[in-house]
């Protein structure tokens, strides 16, 4: 659900289609790495770490609802162009809740890869989908989806926190 939500909020702010693609991937083979990563680390791995997935996903979802609200000002449409950095970061923000997944994978399956791999195959493409639609509904309705995404990713961003 994260990886559409962002998707579509950048989306809406009319990113191009090849790399709308590329970013849809590289969320897949995230997809499928976090949970193999989770299986394989166990519960080890989050009695030390120090923040949240939770925390890391207000950050994302809080700085795009402002960048979305600013840009709802703009004259302008403009593309939006992702450096390899950013989809990385993307990617791996939407990915972090799969590690915890993949901490439970083995109680729920015996094939660990497959079902890794058809978390990655869906994943990307409800990535791919939410791109999409944002741009749909952004040349239909002009810089208003902009609008009213940035005031929901706000409110998301603050209820991750809360």
């Amino acid at each position: 659900m994260d990886a559409f939500a962002l998707s579509f909020a950048y989306g809406i702010l009319n990113v191009r289609k090849k790399l709308a693609l590329i970013t849809s991937i590289i969320v897949g083979i995230f997809h499928f790495i976090m949970p193999l990563l989770g299986n394989l680390f166990g519960n080890y791995i989050f009695e030390n770490v120090s923040i949240s997935p939770k925390y890391v996903m207000f950050i994302v979802f809080f700085i795009l609802s402002i960048n979305m609200f600013l840009s709802f000002f703009e004259k302008d449409k403009r593309l939006i162009n992702l450096n390899v950095i950013g989809v990385i970061l993307f990617a791996f923000s939407v990915s972090l809740d799969s590690f915890s997944v993949g901490l439970g994978l083995s109680y729920l399956s015996d094939n660990i890869i497959l079902s890794s791999l058809i978390f990655c195959i869906i994943s990307a493409t409800i990535t791919n989908l939410g791109f999409v639609l944002g741009k749909k509904i952004s040349d239909k309705y002009g810089k208003y989806p902009s609008l009213i995404g940035s005031i929901i990713l706000f409110l998301y961003s603050i209820h991750l926190i809360f």
